[in-house]
């Protein structure tokens, strides 16, 4: 347990400075840690996101802050979304103590559990991992350069668009999760139409032989405090199960990293499940280099 007495209550304007110090240093700390992280803020930008959060709570204990902790309440997801910026805590125990506090207002607004992006920090996992939160997830970035890797001989990549709908939508199965349920087909062609009519997104498809073997889809980053500027992020990677194990995969991330940094791109992110070791390990000998971690729980009682 924390070692001193600690006292948690909604934040208050008499709190804001003190929360963006802790942002501040936690952002810092963060990038010192890994390169591939932006350890600079905008403070005014920060000091007018936390104001503007509702609710978010703070722990204090002898006077100073210890610990905050704010989410995002997101609808039809059942979930309080944490942001990596959305929590701090000296100890696991205020952790656990500003849970306690914040359920009973997330399970008012209709939440049932709990995601947190966390820096992937092994302290960090292990105090959500105290509170009940089980690791999900890996965000992993690189850096883009001209010695990236290219295409296999043969391997063609072009942008799909509305007509190639039913075709998405094969290749998007290839990308569920072994043991996972499946989005409902209702639910998965509103995600690909939204995807494919997207001006700011390439839904790519790889062929070879004339026949389509795999996709990505790739988007623009927005600006995030303490992710990499001028990144792109990978999504919905996924092989023709016939055809794995033949480096597909790699010739399709390298092509798609070679496209992003042929138009500026610095950076390139992508999120992985950690359910499976032959994702993560796909992942890192890409060169991408985990920065953050999804973790996931139930609401305290």
């Amino acid at each position: 347990m924390y070692r001193e007495p600690v006292r948690v209550h909604r934040l208050g304007p008499r709190d804001v400075d003190e929360v963006c110090e802790r942002v501040g240093a936690r952002v810092a700390t963060a990038a010192r840690r890994c390169a591939l992280l932006e350890g600079t803020l905008d403070r005014d930008a920060l000091r007018a996101a936390v104001e503007s959060v509702a609710p978010a709570w703070v722990a204090r204990s002898r006077g100073r802050i210890v610990g905050h902790l704010t989410a995002t309440l997101l609808d039809g997801t059942g979930r309080a979304w944490v942001p990596p910026d959305g929590t701090s805590f000296d100890d696991p125990a205020v952790l656990g103590a500003l849970l306690e506090a914040a359920a009973p207002a997330w399970r008012d607004a209709g939440a049932h559990g709990l995601s947190a992006w966390a820096y992937d920090d092994p302290i960090e996992v292990g105090a959500w991992a105290a509170c009940g939160a089980t690791l999900r997830a890996r965000r992993g970035v690189r850096a883009l350069s001209t010695g990236d890797a290219g295409p296999a001989a043969g391997l063609g990549l072009r942008r799909a668009g509305r007509g190639d709908l039913e075709l998405a939508l094969a290749l998007d199965r290839w990308g569920d999760p072994p043991g996972a349920p499946a989005p409902g087909d209702d639910e998965r062609r509103h995600e690909v139409v939204a995807l494919l009519e997207d001006p700011e997104v390439d839904y790519l498809v790889a062929e070879l032989d004339g026949r389509a073997v795999a996709q990505a889809v790739v988007m623009s980053l927005p600006a995030r405090r303490g992710s990499r500027a001028n990144a792109v992020h990978l999504s919905a990677v996924a092989v023709d199960p016939d055809r794995r194990g033949r480096g597909l995969g790699t010739a399709l991330v390298g092509s798609v990293l070679e496209r992003a940094r042929s138009v500026g791109y610095a950076a390139a992110e992508v999120n992985w499940r950690t359910a499976d070791p032959r994702v993560e390990r796909f992942w890192r000998g890409r060169g991408f280099t985990p920065t953050h971690a999804l973790v996931e729980g139930v609401l305290p009682a």
